[in-house]
């Protein structure tokens, strides 16, 4: 079964070349489940990016942006030039409860399974050189070495912000906060809590206020998110790891296979044992 367990998996930070990075691991053809931020600049090269079975074109000069928990593989079909940068929440926000992340770092606004950005010449010598100074100062065991890179790391997430269009600074709506908090409360929690009425207590709101607010904000239901972010993590382990769908199934939080099959069936169309005979086929 293809799974991967990079090097310095557990380390808060990380950052090297392209092809140093994917030296054990794109060479292997196997997807791999990483529990940090990743951004991924790709200056040149060929082949594709798989992020949570999301199978994209490679294209020169894009800045890639992948959140903690996804599954993915690059297939390069020729050497690729670039670099790869990866941290922690706690690493980010200092281990202070009043940092935050950036918003389109907040699972709340995960619309897409990555996010990635196209770079112009002046995009490209700006990143070039907040890059270049990460990697010369997490090479180098200065002073003050964890400030300065939480600092560039800020600076390039800063830059990501601001040339794809976010709106850092517009508060957002009651309606917003809401959904944020149950979005967040959902992926903490989806393994254990299925249920719209846990998470309505946990947020202090009745479960209809849940549903109307998040109905409102997304277009569906508050079960509907619960049940897409199980079935995602279902489809994850089904592709990264060697477990069976029984123990798949008890990681998820189902007391009977049974259940989880049929969950899963309802939900793709398709059985488990297909789906991922399907997806390793393709690996």
């Amino acid at each position: 079964m293809n799974t991967t367990t990079l090097p310095g998996r557990k380390e808060p930070f990380r950052a090297a070349c392209l092809h140093e990075a994917l030296r054990s691991t794109a060479a292997s053809g196997r997807y791999y489940q990483s529990e940090l931020f990743e951004m991924i600049w790709i200056k040149k090269g060929k082949g594709f990016l798989t992020v949570d079975l999301d199978n994209r074109p490679i294209i020169d000069n894009t800045l890639y942006c992948l959140f903690p928990g996804q599954i993915h593989r690059l297939s390069p079909e020729q050497d690729l030039e670039g670099y790869q940068i990866a941290f922690s929440e706690d690493f980010l926000c200092g281990g202070h409860a009043s940092s935050a992340l950036p918003p389109f770092l907040n699972h709340s606004r995960r619309g897409k399974l990555m996010q990635a950005m196209p770079l112009n010449a002046e995009a490209q010598t700006d990143i070039e050189y907040i890059v270049r100074t990460i990697l010369w100062e997490y090479g180098n065991r200065q002073r003050f070495r964890a400030d300065m890179l939480n600092g560039l790391v800020k600076m390039l997430l800063a830059y990501f912000s601001r040339r794809s269009g976010t709106d850092e600074h517009r508060p957002p709506g009651n309606d917003q906060l809401v959904f944020g908090r149950f979005m967040n409360k959902v992926d903490e929690h989806f393994r254990k809590q299925k249920q719209v009425s846990a998470y309505a207590d946990d947020l202090a709101v009745s479960s209809n206020y849940l549903s109307e607010v998040t109905k409102r904000v997304s277009g569906y239901s508050a079960s509907y998110h619960i049940h897409q972010r199980v079935l995602l993590e279902a489809k994850r382990k089904a592709v990264s790891s060697g477990l069976s769908m029984k123990e798949i199934a008890l990681h998820l939080g189902f007391d009977d296979p049974s259940s989880f099959s049929k969950f899963f069936k309802t939900q793709t169309g398709m059985n488990f044992s297909d789906f991922r005979n399907n997806w390793l086929k393709r690996a």
